[in-house]
């Protein structure tokens, strides 16, 4: 598995346009948490911060559903 994950793989992984992520990473709350390498053409996000993220930026199926999402 990996550690890292450039935004375009993640993109790519998520089914979403790295634009979007993008997005998502200049939030002002919570923002998603991508790192740039110096040197580096796209930004790069270590898999465990993003597992952290994601698990607080979400809601499973089946609470969305009690909630009326």
């Amino acid at each position: 598995m990996s550690v890292v994950i450039t935004v375009p793989e993640l993109a790519k992984e998520m089914h979403k346009d790295a634009a979007k992520l993008y997005e998502w990473a200049a939030r002002k709350v919570d923002p998603m948490p991508v790192r740039y390498v110096d040197g580096e053409r796209y930004g790069s996000v270590l898999v465990s911060e993003f597992e952290s993220w994601f698990k607080r930026n979400t809601a499973l199926y089946s609470e969305r559903r009690r909630n009326g999402g």
